[in-house]
C-alpha cells in the first residue's frame, strides 16, 4: 500500500511518522518551500499525546511544550471561577500538553528526518 499525505503540517507530518512506522510507504507533498514559525499556541489533549506516545514523541515533546497540569478560569478580577485538573496531574498515563504549533511541527520533522533521513523539500518519506 502507498499513501499521499497532503500537507507538512501537523496532521501530514504525524500521519507520515505513524504509517512510517508501521512500514506503509507514505509521501508528504507540501507546498510550502521552508517550515516557518507560523501559528499560535495549542493545547494537545491526552488522546492526542496518547497517539504520539505511540511513536515515541512523548520525551521529545517535554523538552519543547509545557506540561498542563491545571486548566484556570478566573474573573476579570483575576480571582478564580473554575478550575480541573488536567493530564498527569488528573490522573491519566499521559500528560496534557501546552505548546506553539510551530514547535509541534518541527518535533515531527525532526522525528521525520531522524528515523527516516528524510529532509523538507524532499517530497517523499
Amino acid at each position: 500500500m502507498k499513501v499521499i499525505a497532503a500537507g507538512g503540517g501537523i496532521g501530514g507530518l504525524a500521519t507520515a511518522l505513524m504509517l512510517l512506522d508501521r512500514g506503509v510507504e507514505c509521501t508528504v507533498f507540501e507546498q510550502a518551500p521552508e517550515v516557518r514559525e507560523l501559528g499560535v499556541g495549542i493545547n494537545l489533549l491526552r488522546h492526542a499525546v496518547k497517539m504520539l506516545g505511540r511513536i515515541d514523541l512523548i520525551d521529545d515533546l517535554a523538552t519543547v511544550a509545557i506540561k498542563t497540569d491545571e486548566l484556570l478560569y478566573m474573573n476579570s478580577f483575576g480571582q478564580p471561577v473554575w478550575s480541573e485538573p488536567r493530564g498527569l496531574a488528573a490522573g491519566y498515563e499521559v500528560p496534557q500538553f501546552s505548546i506553539h504549533r510551530a514547535r509541534l511541527q518541527r518535533v515531527l520533522l525532526d522525528a521525520l528526518v531522524e528515523r527516516f533521513g528524510l529532509s523538507f523539500g524532499q517530497g517523499t518519506a
